[in-house]
């Protein structure tokens, strides 16, 4: 045997031993008893979604290990079980542990009867777990008997009580553990402290807005995104959720700029950012809000088209593009785009802007439409003769090439003292304009031709024009 040879038999024993001495980076056992030959599933959270890791399959003693070359992500994880019930518990940066239970009714009595081994931080998380099934019993208890007895001070106080004891536990904790995904976690949860506002000499509040400007512009202060280990547990997920059902008003440009704040604030952080501008995207992609598609609109050309969205494949873009270049033209607050081609039943060009009205309809239907012919005669009774005096006009293009169909249903249902005009050539591109993909579809202009509303119905539409002549 050469000389190169021994060298290359003691380097493999070597790493033989070294294999040995340290095993697996990523051990953990399951022993839960009641659970004989039976399968369970390890997964892991991903902001709203649950994401399985493994399934491991437990002997006649319940008895399984999971056993991986490489570490998972730190986080949150569950375990499991057949009938869908779970326990949670911390992956941080020791990897190797025991867990033993006793299967139960309730996750409350898996935390009772469970039993750690080899990891100080799951120790303490279920710990703490114990302590708030503990003091949530307590806290139910007292507020049933708070509704009873609205004004009871006693009871106020030991709510009060209840609430400084969970501050501690976390204080401790915190302090005891910092840097851990369980400290990270808790800090998470917090709200912030809002200061108060600013007063002037006399002891007056200068800016009544300040706290909700405050709260809202720091909500996210407590989220460490210097790291990826809060994506790993519902909790960022559920903050974003909070921030814009509750937080940010209802309205386009407020969610845009909070947005884009936001958005900027994790430019740094690629898991961050991926998740944070794919959910807002969804949410008003998909909004029952009228008017929302601006934010989608916007969050498109921004992030998604501008090349900043580098995971999301050309095929997606290209859908997109071809989605947001459809609504761009015809989003709220926009002025309508010109129908300058539309022609008339006589034959002659009636443009859209050419209508001096204060307000105008817009309505995008056929014959053949089983809602058109509930709607269209509706729109003519209730708005275009039963709002007369608020000077409503309605231009109702027809959308077919039939022109003896159209003209037909005109005369039927008395609608020809209102503007009809059809496109039988497709000079407007109508279709793309105004993203008319089905009918009836309905919009409402202003006397300057600014869309206030669009894909409504006949009652929204008098519901809107209502709603403005009063405020006048």
């Amino acid at each position: 045997m050469n000389l190169k040879l021994k060298n290359v038999l003691f380097l493999l024993t070597f790493i033989i031993i070294q294999s040995s001495l340290f095993g697996q980076p990523l051990k953990i056992k399951f022993k839960i008893e009641g659970l004989p030959n039976q399968d369970i599933i390890i997964a892991h959270h991903f902001g709203e979604n649950t994401l399985v890791d493994d399934t491991l399959h437990l002997n006649n003693d319940g008895y399984g290990v999971m056993e991986r070359d490489t570490l998972l992500p730190k986080g949150l994880y569950l375990c499991i079980y057949p009938d869908h019930t779970y326990f949670e518990f911390i992956l941080d940066d020791d990897q190797k542990f025991e867990i033993e239970t006793t299967i139960g009714k309730s996750a409350d009595e898996y935390i009772k009867n469970m039993s750690i081994k080899g990891s100080q931080i799951n120790e303490v998380f279920f710990d703490y777990q114990l302590f708030m099934v503990d003091l949530n019993q307590q806290s139910n208890d007292l507020r049933q008997a708070l509704k009873s007895d609205p004004n009871n001070k006693e009871l106020k106080d030991k709510i009060e009580n209840l609430n400084t004891l969970v501050k501690n536990k976390w204080s401790d904790i915190k302090i005891n553990y910092p840097g851990t995904f369980m400290s990270k976690m808790l800090i998470g949860l917090q709200d912030i402290e809002v200061p108060d506002p600013p007063k002037d000499e006399n002891g007056n509040i200068t800016d009544s807005l300040f706290q909700y400007n405050y709260y809202k512009d720091h909500f996210f202060d407590n989220i460490d995104f210097s790291d990826n280990q809060l994506l790993y547990s519902p909790i960022y997920h559920r903050k974003l959720q909070y921030f814009f059902e509750k937080i940010v008003a209802k309205r386009p440009d407020s969610v845009i700029a909070a947005s884009d704040r936001l958005l900027q604030k994790l430019d740094g952080n690629t898991k961050y950012f991926q998740y944070t501008l794919a959910h807002i995207f969804n949410k008003y992609a998909n909004s029952n809000y009228m008017g929302f598609d601006k934010v989608m609109v916007h969050l498109a050309d921004t992030y998604y088209l501008n090349g900043k969205a580098d995971w999301v494949s050309q095929k997606y873009l290209t859908k997109l593009k071809e989605r947001v270049d459809k609504l761009r033209p015809n989003l709220i607050g926009t002025v309508a785009p010109r129908l300058d081609k539309m022609q008339s039943v006589e034959g002659y060009f009636y443009p859209l802007h050419d209508i001096k009205a204060k307000y105008v309809v817009v309505a995008f239907w056929e014959p053949g439409c089983g809602h058109c012919k509930k709607e269209i005669p509706q729109l003519h009774e209730e708005v275009f003769i039963g709002l007369h005096d608020y000077d409503v006009q309605v231009y109702a293009v027809y959308t077919q090439s039939d022109f003896k169909e159209w003209t037909e249903f005109l005369e039927k249902k008395s609608l020809l003292d209102w503007v009809n005009v059809w496109d039988p050539n497709n000079f407007t591109n109508f279709r793309n304009k105004y993203d008319v993909y089905s009918t009836p579809t309905l919009y409402l202009l202003d006397k300057d031709k600014k869309i206030i509303a669009k894909r409504v119905d006949v009652k929204t539409i008098i519901s809107i024009i209502n709603e403005k002549e009063k405020q006048k």
